[in-house]
């Protein structure tokens, strides 16, 4: 490009406008003096002269060749006059054309695209739109109400369990009557939350507690992954996987299984559950600890068997792991399912409380061949209950017992001595699989 010379005339047939070099000093961040350049475009409209100022030549100059334009076609120029430029008359031009065909109003597409701008935090409308409508690819629309009937017919249609399907019922049935006219695959975290929080039970009501609001939760979370799997809802749809969890799986009441229950409850496990509950029943850990096992943390070699417990909870108090030390039998029945790592119960929460609630009945009915009164529920962190009461009466010592629990002596001594006798103790030690004696 030439280098201009000023005063520098920009013509368009009749008309004229000029850019104007002007330079002046100025003191810099030091406070001395430092020369700048500044160019004016300038030109008649309505008889009196106009003005424009810039330090940049370059746009200063492409704004000429707009002024000339409109000066041209007729067309005021001045900022007062509230209208476009010919460049911002193009653009509006353009936008109209291609937003037409969508029939959305020009101004409406421009506040959807910001709004999609904020939310992504760029400009990458268009992947997030291709990715939705990739997740989206196959998935068929469905309402909570037609999601909860079609659920619970098949559950029945398998027969599960009447208990496990009237569960079910029950809980669903209430959540279906507040999203009824709901997509299924539209449903937030938030509004989950708001409806467990809200729950309440008895007359004159009041709020359920945290042990039967996470029941709620659980068949809550059962349903969404059955619609995840007959594509009513993406693949990777997670809302119902940040629920609030309330129940506090500390040690609560002290309840506790017998030999024989115990017994039942391996006789008709499925091999998949036989980990958490060998390891409940004969280690004592708690439910959520067997569920954060690692088998790494198994060492059934090199030494003498035990448990290495090394997270949550244990690591919040301060503390780096506690051992466990690992009995006979308990290590005949991991020997068939241990591994070199991985999760001790790779599955979900969920799905292993729906496999222990199918585990009862079958247990009850093995019991009552023996016994026809037999009543055999499952009873929350019961087996570590049962297994620290045992522990007690078997070795007798209650600081050792504290230490391998994680829990404290007094806690130990308040609610475990004297719950069963030493012969129960070694009944319930002795418990090993089929083929197998201690």
């Amino acid at each position: 490009m030439r280098t201009p010379t000023f005063p520098e005339e920009v013509k368009d047939e009749s008309c004229t406008v000029t850019i104007y070099e002007r330079e002046y000093t100025k003191p810099d961040k030091e406070g001395k003096p430092k020369k700048y350049l500044e160019y004016r475009l300038a030109w008649y409209e309505d008889g009196k002269r106009q003005f424009k100022t810039s330090a940049d030549y370059l746009a200063l100059r492409s704004e000429a060749d707009e002024v000339l334009k409109d000066l041209k076609e007729g067309r005021r120029t001045t900022a007062t006059a509230g209208l476009l430029t010919a460049s911002q008359r193009n653009e509006y031009a353009r936008a109209v054309k291609i937003v037409q065909p969508t029939g959305v109003a020009l101004d409406v597409a421009a506040t959807h695209f910001a709004k999609a701008v904020e939310i992504l935090g760029s400009d990458l409308v268009v992947l997030a739109a291709q990715e939705y409508a990739k997740r989206h690819e196959k998935i068929t629309p469905r309402l909570v109400s037609e999601t909860v009937d079609e659920f619970l017919e098949e559950k029945e249609r398998q027969k599960k369990s009447a208990r496990h399907v009237q569960t079910l019922d029950s809980h669903l049935t209430r959540f279906k009557g507040s999203f009824a006219a709901t997509n299924i695959a539209s449903v937030t975290a938030s509004e989950l939350d708001l409806f467990l929080d809200n729950l309440t039970a008895g007359s004159p009501p009041k709020p359920v507690s945290a042990r039967t609001r996470d029941n709620y939760a659980n068949s809550i979370v059962t349903l969404f992954e059955w619609a995840k799997v007959k594509r009513y809802a993406p693949g990777d749809f997670d809302e119902h996987t940040r629920i609030t969890r309330t129940h506090n799986d500390e040690d609560g009441p002290i309840d506790i299984y017998t030999p024989a229950e115990l017994r039942a409850l391996l006789g008709k496990a499925d091999a998949k559950l036989v980990p958490f509950l060998t390891i409940g029943a004969f280690a004592g850990l708690r439910s959520s600890e067997i569920m954060r096992l690692d088998w790494s943390d198994v060492r059934m070699e090199n030494g003498d068997p035990c448990i290495v417990v090394q997270k949550g909870k244990v690591k919040m108090r301060g503390k780096s792991r506690r051992i466990v030390p690992m009995s006979a039998n308990l290590k005949a029945w991991l020997k068939k399912h241990a591994k070199a790592s991985g999760p001790v119960w790779p599955f979900s929460v969920p799905y292993l409380y729906e496999m222990l609630r199918e585990l009862t009945p079958k247990a009850q009915a093995a019991l009552r061949k023996s016994d026809r009164n037999a009543k055999l529920e499952w009873k929350s962190n019961a087996l570590r209950h049962s297994c620290i009461s045992y522990r007690v009466a078997q070795i007798k010592n209650i600081p050792q017992v504290a230490l391998e629990s994680g829990n404290s002596p007094q806690m130990i001594d308040s609610n475990y001595r004297e719950l069963v006798t030493e012969p129960d103790a070694q009944a319930w030690f002795a418990i090993a699989p089929k083929g197998k004696k201690k």
